[in-house]
């Protein structure tokens, strides 16, 4: 008799099986809790790291543009530099008393020359570092997508893998538990 009374508890209650069942469902649902919240998390830094990245190439953009008012935007602090300095040199020039005569006016045309060159200069080293850096940005945002789809593409086929996985050792467990009641009932 305490042979039946062991099979007939170890079918309703007490089995290890049971608890290990629990175990493991418990274990998956944490597991999807945390890939909601990493996902969650991942698109909202991703999308913040995309705005930023389309500034970026929209800079880069504009620079590469040819449009010489959104480039000289790009090196203002060297034009003012530029420009600050020449209107020095003219107005020590002009203050000096001697703003008359040829060599006056030559001098002048030479600083308003090295001005452009300055300007010039600053301007042709932002483009090339435009393309450069539209380059990066382009590679970083394609990066980031080929990761994102990476991350999505694995976590969807771990998730039905476990839930293949799990139908399996329920059915599994289910066939056991029937087999045992027919031991019990037959055996």
């Amino acid at each position: 008799m305490s042979g039946l009374a062991s099979d007939i508890g170890g079918l309703f209650g007490g089995s290890a099986r049971k608890t290990d069942r629990k175990y493991q469902l418990s274990a998956m649902g944490g597991l999807n809790n945390l890939f909601n919240f990493g996902m969650q998390s991942g698109a909202n830094e991703t999308g913040q790291a995309q705005g930023l990245l389309g500034q970026a190439g929209s800079y880069y953009s504009s620079l590469l543009s040819g449009n010489r008012q959104a480039t000289l935007g790009a090196v203002a602090p060297t034009v003012n530099a530029a420009n600050a300095t020449t209107d020095a040199a003219k107005r020590g020039i002009a203050s000096s008393g001697t703003a008359r005569g040829g060599g006056v006016n030559a001098t002048t045309q030479t600083l308003e020359d090295q001005k452009r060159a300055s300007i010039d200069n600053a301007v042709n080293s932002a483009k090339a570092g435009a393309a450069g850096g539209a380059t990066q940005v382009g590679g970083t945002m394609a990066s980031q997508a080929a990761n994102l789809l990476g991350t999505a593409e694995g976590s969807a086929s771990s998730l039905a893998s476990i839930a293949s996985s799990s139908r399996q050792i329920s059915q599994q467990q289910h066939m056991q538990s029937a087999q045992e009641i027919g031991d019990l009932i037959f055996g």
